[in-house]
């Protein structure tokens, strides 16, 4: 993330998804020396019926106090807002004055407005920022953030966030760009037969070089290397995920429909990595 004043903006609901999310944006807000604010939504008891108006206010309540708990015990200058509202909408408008957005995949509540796993997906595609999806590291001492490029508009935004990040820490950025190879397919991650044509290979390592040159160059400090992989990019990113830190990829790749606002990698990428993931918009 490149330096602003803006904070990071978490979503809780006290649910144990939420949680981790809380504690990943206080370690992501102290290597970026940012503010905090952890937003709980809930409903305005008068808008929900008398059964349940008591347990809303205790929701709000004691997610509130749990989250405030958690910031105290850190180093980050942290707020937590109880907005009223539907979760999506009270998160888009946060988002319109955020760095960047922090919500587990998945929450808890018996109203539908706590499922924050219902939302997740909607907040990549629509806020202001880019939005980053918490869930555990299958790999939890991984050192690596996995970046897809396409030479797309965002898949470059998508590499220059993972380098902020990287700058500010000790991992490096690999930027996995996968291809297709003709007359050969595969639903994942391929492997190629021994006798392949080496040119097609060559070309995609070529051009997965070609793709990080412009942002090298911006982060002389940064470990940064390319590679290129057969297979369909989200099922590509996904597998490699399972000894990363990170995934990042762009809200839409180069031939995403200009009226798509989250493209099909990145949807599936949500649904599949083994570990947090960015998008970027």
């Amino acid at each position: 993330m490149k330096p602003t004043s803006l904070p990071i903006v978490v979503a809780f609901d006290g649910s144990d998804e939420s949680t981790l999310a809380l504690h990943w944006a206080v370690e992501t807000a102290v290597r970026g020396r940012r503010e905090l604010r952890a937003v709980v939504a809930a409903m305005d008891p008068m808008t929900v019926a008398a059964p349940l108006r008591q347990y809303e206010e205790e929701f709000a309540a004691s997610a509130a106090a749990l989250a405030r708990d958690i910031i105290k015990h850190s180093t980050v200058p942290g707020s937590v807002d109880v907005r009223r509202g539907l979760t999506v909408p009270v998160l888009l408008e946060e988002s319109a004055g955020a760095a960047l957005v922090v919500c587990g995949s998945r929450g808890h509540g018996v109203i539908e407005n706590h499922w924050l796993g219902s939302v997740s997906q909607h907040l990549a595609g629509h806020a202001a920022c880019p939005v980053a999806v918490i869930r555990p590291a299958h790999n939890p001492r991984a050192t690596t953030i996995l970046v897809g490029v396409d030479g797309s508009p965002a898949s470059v935004r998508a590499l220059e966030f993972a380098c902020d990040r990287a700058a500010l820490g000790s991992e490096e950025v690999v930027a996995v760009h996968a291809y297709e190879y003709p007359a050969f397919s595969s639903p994942g991650l391929a492997v190629l037969p021994e006798d392949v044509d080496t040119t097609v290979v060559d070309a995609a390592e070529r051009l997965a070089a070609e793709l990080v040159v412009g942002v090298r160059i911006d982060y002389p400090d940064v470990a940064l290397r390319s590679t290129a992989v057969v297979g369909r990019p989200a099922r590509v990113l996904a597998r490699l995920s399972d000894d990363a830190s990170l995934v990042i990829v762009g809200s839409r790749g180069r031939h995403a429909f200009t009226e798509m606002l989250l493209g099909s990698v990145a949807q599936e990428v949500l649904h599949r990595a083994e570990c947090p993931v960015v998008v970027v918009r």
